[in-house]
């Protein structure tokens, strides 16, 4: 067990849960890209080494301990069992990279990250409305406790302290891209990638599990009207909780033989899968930051993208911007794209500089920084920034978790099947 000195402790382990990509990818490169921290202490990363890990610990630096349980996020009968490891690491302050996965008993002040509002702002993109509704209620609890509230974008920021002004300490803590991951991709790997996941020869790449508000259809119905050979490949898994249009939109339209779906991709071969595409929609409704636009303009893929403010906000004016639902405009837009070189470099000129400009290290500067002053007590809830001891953070007595504990582990446990992590 690691010891001797206080620390951060980052829960990563949302990294073991099959099909969080969107999660385990903020959480573990903001983690691989942090300093050591200041005031001594030590940076520690929360995993469950019993499951497969999506993103390799490998990637962490030397100076990140990880501390391994088999408490998962949902195992609310072992709650005490985490905090006492929690206890056990003397951490000063707890990340929790999603609301739902906030313990229920915490020994230490704790920061958590709000990616964005989509479930309470749609039903259609809740999946029920027991859903939307326990997760409102389950994450205004936590922002009651929580010291700081993060989200990867000013929009998601705004939409957030409208929704729950009580969020305290609102921080911007922006995700970003590895470039070197993709843009240095081989022509080898690329063949590989198209062998390995049977891609056509020029295609259209959209990156995104089949939920509502990813709104895929748009793409489907658009690529009817796309003329010549071009194909669509849509990478990204069924989601249990949504009956999935596009099996049934495709053999309706008669594009079988046009669209691929492919479920998942390693992470290793996601760079090439990009890299082979010819030009990468994002038709979202919603979205919290937009990472997979990123990856693209770090793979040299011009974009197409829904003119949402938060998409914009993170790639400016380095794609063509089209409403979600014009079917017209998107094909309209891919069409132009497929069939201009001059356009085709322009964008992934213009997507290249965004890209590199848009590192982990920005985001990883910013929560060590915020994670530094909780734990030293120059953030607390009440906002004051003054330079203050830590604060006296007890160990509850036997017994006692905080006045919501027992109200939110009788939640959790009658919804826990409602709430799924939304990556």
């Amino acid at each position: 067990m690691a010891g001797g000195r206080r620390s951060i402790l980052m829960d990563a382990r949302v990294n073991g849960f099959p099909g969080a990509y969107g999660l385990a990818r903020s959480v573990m490169k903001l983690a691989a890209h942090m300093g050591e921290p200041d005031g001594g202490l030590a940076l520690r990363v929360l995993v469950n080494p019993r499951e497969a890990q999506i993103f390799p610990l490998s990637e962490l630096p030397e100076h990140v301990d990880v501390i391994g349980t088999d408490v998962t996020a949902f195992g609310l009968h072992r709650c005490w069992e985490l905090a006492r490891l929690i206890r056990a690491v003397d951490a000063a302050v707890l990340y929790v990279p999603y609301p739902t996965l906030t313990p229920p008993v915490r020994p230490c002040p704790f920061v958590v990250t709000l990616h964005d509002c989509t479930i309470e702002a749609d039903v259609g993109f809740a999946g029920s409305r027991l859903r939307q509704a326990a997760m409102r209620t389950v994450t205004g609890m936590v922002l009651r406790r929580a010291v700081a509230m993060t989200a990867p974008s000013l929009a998601s920021l705004t939409e957030i302290r409208r929704r729950y002004p009580a969020a305290p300490n609102p921080t911007l803590i922006p995700n970003g891209v590895d470039v070197s991951q993709f843009g240095q991709v081989t022509a080898e790997a690329v063949a590989a990638a198209r062998d390995r996941y049977q891609l056509p020869g020029r295609f259209i790449l959209s990156v995104g599990a089949h939920r509502p508000h990813k709104n895929h259809e748009v793409l489907v119905r658009a690529l009817a009207a796309v003329p010549g050979d071009a194909g669509l490949v849509i990478v990204g898994c069924p989601d249990p909780y949504f009956a999935d249009p596009l099996p049934g939109l495709i053999a309706s339209l008669g594009l079988e033989s046009r669209v691929t779906l492919v479920p998942e991709v390693a992470e290793e071969w996601l760079p090439a899968v990009y890299r082979a595409a010819s030009v990468f929609a994002f038709p979202s409704l919603a979205e919290g930051y937009g990472i997979p636009v990123l990856e693209a303009m770090a793979a040299g893929v011009p974009v197409v993208m829904s003119d949402l403010r938060v998409l914009t906000e993170v790639s400016g004016s380095a794609a063509l911007t089209v409403p979600p639902r014009d079917v017209a405009g998107w094909a309209s837009a891919l069409t132009a794209v497929l069939g201009d070189a001059v356009l085709r470099g322009r964008l992934t000129g213009a997507g290249h500089a965004v890209a590199t400009a848009s590192s982990w290290e920005h985001g990883a500067s910013a929560l060590g920084s915020l994670l530094c002053a909780v734990a030293a007590g120059r953030v607390t809830r009440s906002g004051m920034t003054a330079p203050a001891p830590a604060p006296a953070w007890r160990w509850p007595a036997a017994g006692y978790a905080d006045e919501s504990a027992n109200a939110a582990l009788e939640l959790r446990q009658r919804v826990r099947e409602q709430l799924c992590i939304h990556p």
